[in-house]
């Protein structure tokens, strides 16, 4: 009996060395087949792995893993407690405690980063699939004033008084490039208050001391980024677009002017301000919710930039569709995110969340051919305007050496 619990003990020992020990190519190839949430599993198993998944993080800008439904988090402001997130299922899961951040506030969501405005007037971006890895931005003393200075120095006005301020961040590239210095950030701001639509563009990466205001701007409505550049649209519903790779700061290579305004699209305070969405491809969709009450009817509008530039003449417009593919998209107050189908998706619909009154809120799906809605989950538990929700898109982060 002894010797088999040798030869046991010896086989056991001898499997656990091997898998500890795999090859970093294989090892890449399970990765890529991995969600970020079960590669953050797999990290904790042994110190071999991590130090892999450390390794391929750093070196291949090109390593993607499973694409993660985004998450649902809710914030609740003024100090109080009750942060978590709710999954595209219905589900809720428990925020860690260290993500409230003590006084700060949560300005935006983009590429599975969260922008937080510190109470030391620090900016920064976190992703919480990683508590406690976070990047600094310049401080906001270095910001461009209109944002005046006797407000700057009342840090302590609400998280709403922020965000008429702040309206907008688009990071360039998700949490998985080895260089996070090399990572622009083009934020949306607003001098007076975000109703007035005088919104400007800033700039800047990590490695950044102060923010940089774009030349030659118009009064924006939205903007979007890719790993490729960022994506403006202004008021007149022409697109810009912005690329920083062979700079310190984007430049403007395009403008596109289209011929005509979509009809249906509304700027005003009684409906939410459009914005743009952009799939992996390189196709540009125009998207409103058209509902000034909260009550039903709702139904959403989307257009699709048709964009031509064939013998040296250029021709484009918005032109409405019913279709996004087998897509779906989903929206946010200030957030529009394309996922790929799954089991669990609607296809070719828009995700949102809907409140039918001031206590309530419900994930909602709305299907852009049938135009109809159908709710997802039960009450949220968001209740009023006390929480502030956003969309993230779960991405893998690994700290790399400066």
């Amino acid at each position: 009996m002894a010797d088999k619990t040798a030869i046991r003990s010896k086989k056991t020992k001898h499997s656990r060395t091997s898998w500890s020990e795999l090859p970093i190519d294989p090892f890449e190839l399970i990765l890529s087949k991995l969600s970020p949430r079960n590669i953050l599993r797999l990290e904790a198993v042994c110190r071999p792995w991590l130090k892999a998944i450390k390794y391929i993080s750093r070196s291949s800008l090109s390593f993607t893993c499973l694409p993660e439904p985004p998450l649902l988090l809710a914030f609740q402001d003024e100090g109080k407690d009750g942060v978590g997130f709710y999954s595209l299922e219905g589900k809720f899961y428990n925020m860690p405690k260290q993500l409230c951040h003590g006084d700060s506030i949560c300005i935006g969501s983009s590429h599975g980063w969260l922008l937080f405005l510190s109470n030391k007037k620090q900016l920064l971006l976190l992703n919480p699939l990683y508590a406690g890895i976070q990047l600094l931005l310049p401080p906001l003393d270095t910001f461009l004033y209109s944002i005046v200075p006797v407000i700057i120095l009342q840090i302590q006005k609400s998280g709403r008084h922020w965000r008429q301020r702040m309206l907008k961040v688009a990071v360039s590239l998700q949490p998985t490039c080895g260089n996070n210095k090399n990572i622009g950030v083009l934020l949306m701001y607003n001098y007076h208050g975000s109703k007035d639509g005088r919104n400007c563009l800033a700039f800047c990466t990590p490695a950044d001391n102060k923010w940089t205001k774009l030349a030659g701007q118009k009064p924006y409505v939205d903007v979007t980024s890719d790993r490729n550049g960022f994506y403006a649209l202004n008021v007149d519903y022409s697109v810009e677009v912005w690329d920083f790779t062979n700079s310190l700061i984007p430049i403007k290579k395009l403008e596109i002017i289209p011929a005509g305004v979509p009809l249906e699209l509304k700027l005003d305070d009684w409906f939410p301000k459009p914005c743009i969405a952009k799939t992996g491809a390189s196709d540009l969709f125009l998207v409103q919710r058209i509902s000034s009450l909260p009550m039903p009817p709702v139904r959403f509008v989307v257009y699709k930039l048709e964009y031509n530039n064939r013998d040296g003449t250029c021709t484009s417009g918005w032109t409405k569709v019913e279709s996004i593919g087998n897509h779906a998209l989903v929206l946010g107050l200030n957030q529009s995110i394309f996922v790929t189908p799954q089991e669990f998706d609607h296809e070719n619909s828009i995700y949102f969340t809907y409140a039918p009154s001031y206590d309530t809120r419900f994930l909602c799906a709305y299907n852009l051919r049938g135009k109809t809605m159908k709710r997802l989950s039960d009450d949220l538990g968001l209740t009023g305007l006390e929480k502030q929700v956003y969309w993230l898109e779960p991405s893998l982060f690994s700290p790399v050496a400066s």
